[in-house]
This record gives C-alpha cells, structure tokens and sequence, in this order.
C-alpha cells in the first residue's frame, strides 16, 4: 500500500460543520483524508481538482442528508468510484439521507452518525483498514480557499473571463467553469447544473451579447436567484436591452476595466464574500 494513500470525504456545502468534525476526528486517528477546502488552492479549477481527488484516492466517504439529496455532483462521485470498483462507505447524517440514498448505494450497510459519533468515526477507520494507510494522527490541514464561484459566461467571452478568475484568486476564491471541462453535455446536464450551482458561494454571470444568445447562461441567472445564491451581473462587453435583467443593476466593465473590478471588490466585500 502506498504510504500516501487517502480517503475522499464526498459531502454538501451545507453540511460543512459535520464534515469538518468527522475530517478532525479521523485525521486523530491517523487516516489522510481528502476534503475540498482543504486541498484545493484558491484560484485553481474546481472540478479539474475535484477529478484529480477523486481519481487518487483509494476509498470514499459519502455523507448522506437531506442536503445532499438533490446533489447530482455527488451522485457523479460515487458512480465514478463505483465504477472503477472502490469502497465506498455510505453514513447517514438525517432522516432524509436514508429515503433518498442513490440506488446503488443502498446495497452497502450505511452508518448512521447520529447514534454516537466516536463510534461510527471509529467504524469508518476498522473499514478503511487495507484501503489506506493508518498511521500516526494526522495534522490538521489549513484551508486553501474559502470554495467556489460559479462562472456563467458564453465560449466568446472567455478573454475577460480569464481575468475575473485571476481577481477571485486574489479573494481565495476556486472556480467552477464547465467550458474547461471535458464532460458530456448531456440532456441531463441540466441537473447537474442545478447542484453545482446550489453549492457555490457565488455565481458570476458575465453579460454581453453573447450571453443573452446563449441556451445557458440566462437559465443560470435564474436559478441562482431562485434559490438565493449571490448573484453578481458583470457586464463585460456590450449589452443591448433585454428582458432578462431589465432594471436590475449590474457592475459595468466597459468604459473602464479597473474602476469595474474596483466595483465588484467592494460588492464582494459588502456580502462577506
């Protein structure tokens, strides 16, 4: 066995306090643990590092709960395990979790972490024996970033695109940016989408002519608003009038490149981001 090998921990943002515990309490217990935050740099593609996390680790923890229920991202991670034919350990954090654990991974004994914890932790570990290496306890790892934006921009826009992924860097920001990706634009992308968007800490729709002609971009406008993600409209190039943002004001780029970036650094700042 290799001496650096890891488990993946596959979970929803919204069940980070958890995790965060569960990370602590294996990594005391000697077991590397593979976690977002914790290993991706901000600036960096999070679904390049995402793939890359998942293709080295050696087993995979997957936090079933009422959030992660509608997470397709999280689906895709365990079928990919599935696949390559890797141990997957299941746990239930909700009662939701247990009605709407994927199909395929209702043939594993799942454990449920609300009927004490130091036991199920110590469960995970007897389980990981002979999948990863185990060792002395495991320092805990500073995070390096604060997650991802989503970047909702059409293929021709993607010169300023480069520049806002160099301006989120410097907040400690990753993003998430399918045109980097080499997925299957499926009919099902749409979900996909959808949780991919719910997870992140902020989508960034870069407005121009391109984007109001674009299948995509406009339907991630709108459901970033409807379940209440912070949206930021950038307008990148030039825009005539459309429907879609009629009255809603948006950071303009256009006359002046820095005063635009100056403009969103304080927006982000004002929500916290």
């Amino acid at each position: 066995m290799e001496p650096d090998t890891y488990v993946f921990v596959s979970y929803s943002r919204q069940d980070l306090s958890l995790v965060e515990k569960l990370t602590s309490a294996l990594q005391q217990r000697g077991v590397r643990v593979w976690r977002d935050l914790e290993e991706i740099q901000a600036g960096a593609s999070w679904i390049q590092e995402i793939e890359k996390g998942l293709k080295g680790a050696s087993a995979l923890i997957y936090v079933g709960s009422q959030h992660s229920v509608h997470s397709q991202w999280m689906n895709a991670e365990a079928e990919a395990f599935l696949t390559q034919g890797k141990p997957i350990i299941p746990i239930i954090a909700d009662d939701a979790a247990i009605d709407s654990m994927p199909l395929r991974l209702r043939q594993y004994q799942w454990l449920d972490i609300r009927h004490g914890f130091e036991r199920v932790v110590d469960r995970i570990v007897e389980a990981l024996r002979g999948e990863v290496t185990i060792g002395a306890p495991v320092q805990k790892k500073t995070e390096k970033s604060k997650g991802y934006v989503f970047i909702s921009y059409a293929e021709e826009d993607g010169d300023f695109v480069e520049l806002l992924k160099e301006f989120m860097k410097k907040h400690g920001y990753a993003y998430w940016d399918y045109e980097e990706s080499d997925r299957d634009y499926h009919s099902q992308l749409f979900l996909e989408l959808e949780g991919v968007i719910s997870e992140a800490s902020a989508t960034l729709s870069v407005l121009s002519e391109a984007w109001k002609r674009s299948k995509w971009t406009v339907k991630e406008y709108f459901f970033s608003e409807e379940i209440g993600i912070p949206v930021f409209l950038l307008r990148a190039k030039e825009i005539g009038p459309t429907l879609a943002i009629a009255g809603i004001p948006y950071i303009d780029f256009v006359p002046n490149q820095q005063a635009g970036f100056s403009k969103l650094d304080k927006e982000l700042k004002r929500k916290k981001l």
